[in-house]
């Protein structure tokens, strides 16, 4: 056999010489992603592989094995096409952002719908009371996980109706096997963890003082300092007064952060089963202690799945996740009262200690009073524990020949209790004379029960004929009850030390009734088509809460035909439409009320005491309506020799119509400023791509490979609005870099442009060498240095990759594996969020910036810079050139080597001395590289600040870094 192979780095394959010998396919391996088996989706109803129409990937079980992460949806970044993926904060336990195809919604968390074993179990956004963020996915144990399905398109996803238009991802936990003699299996992985991408670099002592030097000298008219050392020592005595030459300067990032984040992992299963039950029980211990000192993640977690047929008709079965997790974090947000806030922003002249071995609290404009980072992480204390069940049983029954009935009740129920403890002396509520101390208890209660019948039946060999009809109720439930108080006269978490005490409570429902029915008919194995019809009613909308939703599809297995070209071993044409509906903010608490007009009267809970009135809290809009998403999907799936090299293509658009957004009443009507209304229409539009491929198979060795890629573009077609920007008190619920408009990306950037420093004198412009410089206009064609003389300009760029790609190699030699995944993220631009902080050209003297701030224009002796892309720092900052523009946006295309693995399995001759199945040792590495092509870039291209909506999108936040994973395992069954 003479084969010739070139890979190029892009992951095309080509292949060129002799013909390829087919060889029995080996079993499942690590890195494979795509399988041919049943999708089971509602009340038993499946998308059989065979007569795909739909749009769907799949991810492999060994994927999820001993991961270090923490929750699933990191698991599936990089290894299927068409789906982003953002994180909030190297926080274990923090939220989470997963696009598939594009952002669907104005409003609301652009995640897809998590279905596990057929319990809905919501759109992973964050619900927390207290904590920064907390991902309700983080309660599954991935270690629990077969595999999950990635669906797309509406012939995959319309059966469920108003919650599948972002997509839906299915997560079937592992179950036992029928006449399986008990297999027990155990693993264990320890693991190091640190920053994946580490450029940010604050200023030490000796380069802070520098700047402070440089500082005083270009705020100063000239001949004020007869030299630079001068300059220097005004800046200490005016600004640093405390500070005494000579003594050590603090890294407080140091102060605060470990040098290394330590995961252990711990899983233990039984499997087995006789001739009419089959049963699996696994375990799994997962402890984390991220980098950020006094926060870590523990969870405890049992599985359980029984099976067992009754008769030869009828069949029941059984799947239970149960969690406990213990989760210690800090103050989250842009506030500093955030400990990793405060330690990029205090002065390194200022000391941890006092001299008397108190905290210091004189940290200058880094932080106020009483929020030492030190001291904060040690006096401040924020805890949760989080019990989360997650429950399905379902029935399975032939009454009549190819007649079918199937029920399933979904449960998922979780127990949040989040306490925040604040010492004396750290005020970080408004007016609070005491001690702080506030108790969350919040449940979630969400459940399903879908009945389905079915008739099945292929006739004569040539007609498969399945139809169904169903129906589905869901229920959602959620009751918080909150006790605070300021006036704690002891530092122990007990409100019978408190002097008054505060308390407020919220009880929040919604539900959902659904009729749906799926129609499937294949002609002799050729010829698919497929048909779905589903009502649902939503108690959230105002007077029209039912909506009709629909697809259609079909596939032709052009393989199957005598006439198929003998170069394909396998070819399927296949398209699908379909309109979804969807409410954007239903899985988020909060808004379910947005149809009705509500009153509100003020609280003193948490923010000291107000006047005490009332007012109308939220106009409604009892015509609020569905929104609708219109899908089509064209696609082919083809193979060659035999199916050793397997690509398949995806054309997609998507357009939703009726989308909710806020709508303005006139300024003459008073009450509410807005209220929600079918405003607006988003569109995404692209392609996506799939190679599967073995280049190399023998006894011994294969090679196997798969990539995947996507481009995705997303517009807004139309508003009510000419214009929205986002600007506020630049909170993660704002975002002033960003707007919508007609015509334009959704979420493009929107923002004064900036032009850089000048670089000589300009008269006829007032203009002098080193100030801040921006354009005019959009046109580009003209700057100013002053910023109100400017206009904002659109870039034509967004926070969401146009391009994304995945690319995972295989080897296997004998006992040994060695496998990789590069994933990347292309043409889009990302913002930080907290650089008029930490490069903010003079407006804080006694605050600490990025290493960057030194590369200023200036004209001090001996630190002379003149053609550089900073300007020249006066204190105060009187050009505003920290503030908004383009000079926050970075671009965010970036390549990343997530994952690599090495492991060697024991040989049969081992495991039959030792009676054991399996014994696998491995090293593992997630994270390792990053590679970006904006070189000036020094925060992580994958950075957000939410994921309960787009504006969080691409916005590094003051955030627990992405972390990097060097982890070594052990895999042993008998």
């Amino acid at each position: 056999m003479n084969v010739k192979l070139r890979v190029l780095s892009i992951g095309v394959l080509f292949f060129a010489g002799g013909t390829l010998i087919a060889q029995k396919t080996k079993k499942d391996t690590a890195t494979k992603t795509r399988e041919i088996q049943e999708v089971v989706l509602i009340g038993g109803i499946k998308l059989d592989p065979a007569q795909k129409v739909g749009s769907y990937n799949t991810v492999s079980k060994a994927n999820f094995e001993s991961t270090p992460f923490s929750s699933v949806d990191d698991v599936l970044n990089g290894r299927v096409a068409g789906l982003n993926f953002s994180s909030a904060s190297g926080d274990p336990g923090s939220s989470n952002m997963v696009t598939i195809r594009g952002v669907s919604s104005l409003l609301g968390t652009p995640n897809p719908l998590y279905v596990i074993d057929g319990v809905v179990v919501g759109k992973g956004a964050d619900n927390a009371s207290l904590m920064e963020s907390w991902n309700p996915l983080s309660a599954l144990d991935p270690n629990a996980i077969e595999k999950v399905d990635v669906l797309k398109d509406a012939s995959a996803t319309a059966l469920y109706g108003s919650r599948g238009a972002n997509g839906v991802i299915l997560v079937t936990t592992k179950k036992g096997k029928y006449n399986q003699k008990t297999r027990f299996e155990f693993s264990s992985e320890t693991a190091l963890q640190d920053r994946a991408y580490d450029k940010l670099k604050i200023m030490n002592a000796d380069e802070y003082i520098t700047y402070g030097g440089i500082l005083m000298w270009n705020s100063k008219p000239k001949g004020t300092y007869a030299t630079f050392e001068d300059a220097v020592n005004d800046y200490l005595t005016t600004n640093e007064p405390q500070y005494v030459k000579g003594t050590p300067g603090t890294d407080w990032m140091k102060t605060v952060t470990r040098n290394s984040a330590v995961v252990n992992t711990y899983n233990f299963s039984a499997t087995g089963g006789g001739e009419n039950t089959s049963f699996r029980v696994g375990g799994t211990y997962y402890s984390n202690e991220p980098l950020v000192r006094a926060s870590n993640f523990d969870r405890i977690s049992v599985n359980t799945a029984l099976d067992h047929k009754a008769s030869e008709k009828l069949k029941f079965g059984l799947n239970l996740n149960y969690s406990n997790i213990r989760r210690n974090t800090y103050m989250g947000g842009r506030s500093v009262a955030n400990p990793v806030t405060s330690a990029i922003m205090i002065s390194p002249l200022r000391q941890v200690y006092n001299p008397d071995g108190t905290y210091n609290q004189d940290l200058g404009e880094g932080a106020t009073e009483g929020m030492n980072p030190v001291s904060l992480l040690n006096e401040t204390k924020e805890w949760s524990t989080i019990n989360t069940i997650i429950g399905s049983v379902n029935a399975d029954y032939q009454f009549v020949k190819n007649f079918y009935f199937n029920s399933l009740f979904g449960m998922q129920a979780q127990f949040m209790k989040e306490m925040q403890n604040v010492y004396k002396g750290h005020n970080i509520y408004v007016d609070q004379p005491g001690g702080a101390l506030r108790d969350e208890r919040s449940t979630m209660l969400d459940f399903n029960w879908s009945n389905t019948l079915a008739y099945r039946n292929i006739i004569n060999g040539r007609h498969d004929l399945q139809a169904y009809l169903g129906m589905e109720y869901q229920d959602h439930t959620y009751n918080n009850l909150g006790v605070f108080s300021n006036t704690q006269t002891d530092p122990r978490p007990y409100f019978a030390f408190a002097e008054t005490v505060l308390a407020g409570n919220s009880d929040m429902r919604w539900r959902q009734i659904s009729y749906f029915s799926r129609l499937n008919y294949t002609l002799d194995k050729k010829y698919t088509l497929s048909g779905q019809l589903r009502r649902d009613g939503n108690s959230t909308l105002g007077d029209q809460k039912w909506g009709n939703f629909w697809s259609v599809g079909g596939s032709w297995n052009l393989g199957n035909e005598s006439f198929a070209p003998k170069l394909f071993s396998s070819l399927i044409l296949r398209t699908s439409y379909g309109v979804l509906g969807n409410i954007p903010y239903a899985d988020q608490w909060g808004p379910q009320y947005e149809a009705y007009a509500t009153l509100a009267y003020n609280s003193q809970y948490g923010w000291g005491e107000n006047s005490g009135y009332g007012f109308v809290n939220n106009a409604g809009n009892r015509a609020l309506q569905w929104e609708e998403s219109s899908h089509l999907d064209i696609g082919a799936d083809f193979g060659f020799l035999n199916d050793r090299l397997k690509f398949s293509f995806d054309y997609y658009d998507k357009y939703t119509d009726k989308a909710i957004f806020d709508t303005y009443p006139s300024l003459e009507s008073g009450g509410p400023s807005a209220f929600k209304g079918n405003v607006g229409a988003i569109r995404n539009r692209g392609y996506e791509v799939v190679i599967d491929a073995i280049p190399f198979r023998n006894e011994n060795f294969q090679w196997s490979i798969n990539a995947n890629g996507a481009y995705n573009k997303n517009v807004v077609e139309k508003l009510n609005q000419e214009l929205v920007t986002f600007e506020g008190d630049t909170g993660d619920a704002s975002n002033e870099l960003v707007a919508l408009a007609p015509g334009h990306l959704l979420g493009e950037y929107y923002t004064w442009l900036w032009a850089g420093v000048a670089q000589q004198n300009d008269p006829s412009k007032n203009i002098m060498a080193g100030d801040a410089l921006w354009y005019t206009d959009g046109t580009m064609t003209d700057v100013t240095n002053v910023k109100t003389q400017a206009q904002k300009a659109w870039l034509g760029k967004n926070a969401f990759p146009l391009y994304n790609i995945g690319i995972t190699n295989e080897f296997r030699y004998k006992g040994f594996t060695l496998s990789f995944l590069v994933s990347g993220q292309f043409d889009f631009y990302v913002q930080n969020g907290v650089r008029s902080y930490t490069q903010h050209d003079g407006r804080f003297p006694t605050r600490n910036q990025v290493v960057e701030a030194l590369d200023g224009w200036t004209d001090a002796p001996g630190h002379e810079n003149y053609n550089l892309d900073n300007p020249k720092a006066i204190i105060g900052n009187p050009s505003a050139s920290r503030l908004e523009s383009s000079r926050f946006i970075s671009k965010g295309d970036h390549l990343r080597l997530k994952e690599a693995r090495i492991a060697y399995s024991f040989g049969s001759i081992f495991k039959e001395q030792t009676g054991l199945n399996n014994l696998t040792i491995y090293l593992r590495g997630t994270n390792l590289l990053t590679y970006t092509f904006d070189k000036n870039l020094n925060y992580d291209p994958e950075s957000m600040s939410n994921s309960w909506s787009w504006l969080g999108k691409g916005r590094y936040w003051y955030s627990s870094p992405v972390m990097r994973t060097i982890s070594f395992g052990i895999q042993l069954g008998f």
